[in-house]
């Protein structure tokens, strides 16, 4: 998840800005302890989630994503949508920052024509790796066809920072979050920006995804129904956190994996 600003201006910088904070924490991951948490989170501690993989770029953390085949992972477009493809590596199989778990290359970016850098819209993106994840190491998440009532209960999971501007935690955190209508999530941002129908919000009083969580899963009723997109702060009391809706770019992710199998 990255942040923009109350005027909704310079949100690429913005991105770069939170990268920064990732790759300044790295000196820190080694000590940083499981008790450390995504905001209003907890540690993971078994493999339970094993779609989840971290995505580095030239050696550091650089966003999350999810398993959707064996070789093919959806993760969010502002996170691959400036960089060289041959420095990005997928780790699967993992759950702390001291493993780096089985390591692939990316072969391919895919990313929507729809994908609007300024305003986030459709903010989805599939990578395409160079060989396969073993079929034992992991199983795939299911996507959500259809929106995701308001009030349902969602899991995000990631390594983003604990806090706006706090640490990268070693160990992968999780986060219960309830979905709210876009006409509520709007009225938030009123001013601000732009929920578009490609979004879908989440929020509770101090529970949030961070900086570094970006293109991670949001998980609802065992299906994947949204992507970690982007939010003012994190676990600001104002702003919900505001996530690719999987429902309205689903046509994409399944046309690309047909595409590139």
């Amino acid at each position: 998840m990255y942040s923009v600003s109350t005027n909704n201006a310079m949100a690429f910088k913005l991105k770069l800005i939170f990268q920064l904070v990732i790759y300044l924490s790295w000196h820190h991951m080694l000590c940083t302890g499981i008790g450390e948490r995504i905001v209003g989170g907890s540690s993971v501690t078994e493999k339970k989630y094993t779609y989840f993989v971290r995505v580095h770029y030239e050696g550091i953390l650089w966003c999350g994503g999810s398993l959707v085949r064996n070789n093919a992972v959806v993760t969010a477009a502002h996170c691959v949508s400036d960089v060289n493809v041959k420095e990005l590596r997928v780790h699967a199989d993992t759950i702390s920052l001291r493993d780096e778990g089985i390591v692939r290359q990316v072969k391919k970016v895919v990313i929507s024509s729809l994908y609007n850098e300024r305003t986030t819209n459709y903010d989805v993106a599939v990578l395409i790796l160079a060989s396969a994840i073993p079929n034992s190491s992991f199983t795939p998440i299911q996507l959500q066809k259809t929106p995701v009532a308001a009030g349902t209960k969602c899991l995000v999971i990631g390594h983003g920072n604990t806090k706006e501007n706090g640490k990268i935690p070693t160990q992968l955190q999780e986060v219960w979050v309830p979905v709210l209508s876009r006409n509520v999530c709007q009225r938030r941002y009123a001013g601000v920006a732009r929920i578009t129908r490609s979004m879908l919000c989440a929020w509770e009083s101090g529970k949030d995804s961070c900086g570094g969580d970006s293109g991670g899963p949001m998980v609802c009723n065992g299906q994947q129904a949204g992507i970690v997109s982007w939010g003012v702060e994190c676990a600001d009391s104002r702003y919900p956190g505001v996530y690719t809706d999987i429902s309205s770019v689903y046509t994409f992710i399944v046309r690309t994996l047909q595409r590139y199998q």
